[in-house]
């Protein structure tokens, strides 16, 4: 074929062609600027993103950018990103996903919204058979003591009152709580298949952490402050990760089974 067929039925400029064709330049390149992170590891970011999406925990825009930002610092690669924010920019993003076309934007289904339809059989069998595999690879399946499930919940610190016994005849019969409006607090809690538990940890909103919030707590509980509310943070679980749970850990592979809250 003669380039000037190839321009019509390719629809490339003859120039191109006969440049590319003179010079020996045969190697396909991406259009535009060139990638900040380089081909390969953006593929080893695919990757992860590809591998998180199966467990059910796909990544958001936001989280994409601060994933490139986190690899960009931890290679050493000069970048534009903001480090203010530590993330990339939207327009890196749009480029990254045009670069790696078997991604795209999708609408999520909140897991308040999966938990109101209910389970089907599909996502039961999927989930136990991920389950099974993921304890078969790493020969934890008659190992109960390195199968740890956590989650968190709220509670609240003040008490209810109750019926007490009182004069008669009295108009005011206060019961003395905590707080008036109730003050939530989260604890972490955490434990094996042989029920074996890690010392839970509760979360306190504020930044300066009092010696009486430990008062009465098992040996080896904790208490972690909260800047902007008593909620669990990536933050806060990473530090409860590396603090609590991975020193306590047995030696060895562990499995650690956890929901899917943003914070996780």
């Amino acid at each position: 074929m003669g380039v000037n067929e190839a321009s019509r039925q390719f629809g490339i400029p003859g120039a191109t062609l006969r440049r590319r064709r003179k010079n020996g330049d045969l190697v396909k390149r991406q259009l535009g600027p060139a990638s900040i992170l380089g081909s390969i590891n953006e593929s080893k970011l695919v990757a992860h993103i590809r591998k998180l999406q199966q467990c059910g925990f796909a990544p958001t825009r936001s989280m994409v950018r601060s994933m490139a930002f986190d690899l960009a610092e931890k290679l050493k690669l000069k970048y534009n990103f903001n480090r203010e924010s530590r993330k990339a920019g939207y327009p890196w993003l749009e480029s990254f996903l045009r670069r790696n076309k078997e991604l795209a934007i999708r609408k999520s289904e909140g897991v308040s919204a999966a938990r109101a339809l209910g389970m089907n059989r599909k996502d039961v069998a999927s989930y136990f058979s991920l389950l099974e595999n993921t304890l078969t690879e790493h020969d934890l399946m008659n190992k109960p003591g390195s199968v740890f499930n956590m989650d968190e919940t709220g509670l609240q610190l003040n008490n209810t009152p109750e019926h007490v016994v009182a004069i008669k005849g009295s108009k005011n019969v206060a019961a003395v709580t905590s707080s008036e409006k109730g003050e939530t607090i989260s604890i972490i809690a955490c434990c094996n298949a042989e029920g074996a538990f890690i010392p839970p940890v509760c979360i306190f909103k504020g930044k300066n952490k009092k010696a009486e919030f430990e008062d009465g707590m098992p040996p080896g509980a904790a208490v972690f402050m909260g800047d902007k509310s008593a909620y669990v943070t990536k933050e806060l679980f990473l530090r409860w990760l590396k603090e609590q749970f991975v020193p306590r850990k047995p030696v060895g592979k562990v499995l650690l089974l956890l929901d899917g809250h943003s914070s996780h």
